[in-house]
């Protein structure tokens, strides 16, 4: 208990100064500031793969703010790799004080940063808006020969280290969860096998390809081959199961995950371009086309924005260390 609350004190020293930047900002503003003209460019950039969660929802944003005429034509820049910090990074770089570019991030990235100590971390950049919630799916070939979550249970307890788990980065919230179940079984999660990407889209085409026997991913990612039954759902990290498929708490496997995206935008822009952001996002996720997208991605509508979203940074980035040191995960 006293390590935890550490980590939280020393998470929040650390991040502390964007948070009551965030605060000082935002005070007495019941509403962010309406968007002025729409620019003629917008870049979202998105620190993940073609096809991953972020990638969906920087895509997904930015045909809503287009929808709503809020900005003219969007440029998707997608830099994956390691939990998203090498995108991080650049984006700070490029886009510091460029007020017609915004940055997707969430959970994955908060494991990633407590796992591998960046330089440039989520304090150079300001909190905008936390968007939606997704449960996590793990999830097989129809070949593999686990047909269902007790399969690969006991599968795992005959030899932990010969079944190969993908899903995003190291550290990040596909490595925890599958730790957290192997952590259920009681078992040695030095040898768990885990191959990291940059992104679900990439660790699906490994799973595809044979080079992984489970994938652990969002379920809005892994919809499309499941309804074309290239991939078998086995279990979902939500409290109860949904759509046919159980959650691992319905077998027996105490263990409730649940990732959050959201944006972010540079750490050199004004209390004005910050507001005029915001009011952006509220405009468009007030609107049809991002509900839209929301449902059939199966995502959780779950917005913070501003000083809101900056506090509940400082509490998801103390309880990611503090899973990442349990399950002792390693970059």
């Amino acid at each position: 208990m006293k390590r935890r609350q550490w980590s939280q004190w020393a998470v929040c020293a650390s991040l502390a100064p964007w948070a009551l930047s965030a605060q000082a900002n935002n005070l007495n503003r019941s509403q962010a500031a309406p968007a002025a003209s729409a620019p003629e460019r917008f870049t979202i950039y998105i620190p993940g793969s073609s096809g991953g969660g972020w990638d969906q929802t920087g895509r997904a944003l930015g045909a809503a703010l287009q929808a709503q005429g809020l900005v003219g034509e969007v440029a998707y820049v997608n830099k994956g790799g390691k939990g998203g910090l090498p995108g991080l990074a650049e984006f700070v770089q490029r886009h510091d004080r460029d007020p017609h570019a915004i940055f997707v991030g969430g959970m994955v990235m908060l494991g990633a940063i407590a796992v591998q100590r960046p330089a440039i971390a989520l304090n150079r950049v300001q909190p905008l808006a936390r968007l939606t919630t997704e449960h996590l799916m793990l999830a097989t070939t129809p070949k593999s020969g686990f047909k269902d979550v007790a399969a690969l249970a006991a599968a795992m307890k005959q030899d932990l280290s010969s079944v190969v788990f993908t899903g995003g980065s190291a550290g990040g919230i596909d490595h925890m969860m599958i730790a957290m179940v192997a952590r259920q079984l009681r078992l040695d999660l030095s040898k768990l096998n885990y191959l990291p990407t940059g992104g679900g889209g990439e660790a699906l085409e490994l799973l595809l390809a044979g080079k992984a026997q489970v994938v652990v991913s969002g379920v809005g990612e892994l919809q499309r081959a499941v309804a074309t039954r290239q991939v078998l759902p086995l279990a979902l990290s939500s409290r109860r199961g949904t759509g046919g498929v159980p959650s691992l708490t319905d077998r027996g496997i105490h263990t409730e995950l649940a990732n959050w995206r959201g944006v972010f935008c540079g750490g050199g822009l004004t209390p004005t371009q910050n507001d005029r952001l915001i009011g952006m996002l509220r405009q468009a996720t007030d609107s049809q086309a991002w509900r839209r997208q929301v449902r059939d991605n199966r995502w959780q509508s779950a917005q913070s924005f501003g000083p809101d979203f900056a506090e509940l940074l400082l509490v998801e980035q103390a309880i990611a260390n503090a899973v990442t040191h349990m399950l002792r995960l390693q970059a």
